[in-house]
């Protein structure tokens, strides 16, 4: 299984849109692959359609009860797509038992295992990245310095403290293409020493994916807008991913998180 996460310091770079469409054609290719849902906003349930009630076994009441985390996977809506909701805030895993959250989602069954955190990362950014063999980088043209020292400052965490391998960055919602050449995109590259994996346009209607918006239902833009330029950028993203990856860093998650966080904390 490889297991994934977008990750960057900075809210409103498309994350969860990114983490939903990337999971989506990653199972349109036969791959299973399971979600994560670590907001509590519960943006992918939103995207997918999907409703988790109040009563129904999540990840937390797994990690609590020591239960099979199997209990607490369901369908997304979607062929080989699967949901598993965190029902609490990552960060709360801390005061639970971050070994057990990493060892339960060590027990997943898939292809590949996505997890999807709120901003700002703080501590979500150890479970995640603790957890993950691989992560990738959103970067967007609005603010877009903040989002290169974002993602410097996150390969420095991730890659030499929690192990985890960037597979590369994603510009996303870029206004003036222009302004990203290919000469740009390829110095950026040298600078963060990881490939662009795809250049995505900003759009209104795929922002409309999100819903709420004059009572527009969510979508899964992927679906919906299929041979787009933006489904042209997922399917990049996806080939990378069922390609050649890295060697992980990594061999056992659990150990590594009860080395960054303590035993003690650990197992708490």
């Amino acid at each position: 299984m490889k297991s994934i996460t977008f990750a960057i310091s900075k809210g409103g770079v498309g994350k969860s849109l990114l983490t939903a469409n990337v999971a989506a054609a990653l199972a349109a290719k036969g791959q299973k692959v399971a979600l994560v849902e670590g907001d509590p906003n519960r943006p992918l349930q939103t995207i997918f359609g999907v409703d988790v009630g109040s009563k129904d076994v999540k990840l937390d009441d797994v990690v609590r009860g020591d239960l099979e985390v199997q209990k607490a996977v369901y369908p997304a809506g979607v062929d080989n797509l699967f949901l598993i909701p965190s029902g609490v805030s990552l960060e709360a895993y801390f005061d639970m038992n971050p070994a057990s959250f990493a060892g339960k989602l060590m027990e997943v069954e898939a292809d590949f295992l996505f997890i999807d955190v709120p901003f700002p990362l703080g501590e979500a950014a150890f479970l995640s990245l603790g957890v993950c063999q691989y992560f990738i980088m959103i970067l967007t043209e609005d603010e877009f310095v903040l989002c290169v020292e974002s993602a410097i400052d996150t390969i420095r965490l991730a890659k030499y403290l929690l192990k985890c391998v960037p597979v590369g960055f994603v510009l996303n919602r870029i206004k003036t293409p222009s302004k990203f050449n290919e000469e740009f995109v390829r110095d950026l590259e040298d600078l963060l020493e990881v490939p662009c994996l795809a250049r995505i346009k900003e759009s209104p209607e795929i922002s409309k994916s999100y819903g709420g918006v004059q009572s527009e239902k969510a979508f899964l833009a992927f679906e919906k807008y299929k041979g787009s330029e933006f489904a042209e950028g997922i399917n990049k993203i996806v080939d990378r991913l069922v390609g050649d990856l890295p060697e992980p860093l990594k061999k056992d998650p659990v150990e590594l998180i009860q080395l960054v966080v303590g035993p003690s904390k650990a197992q708490k």
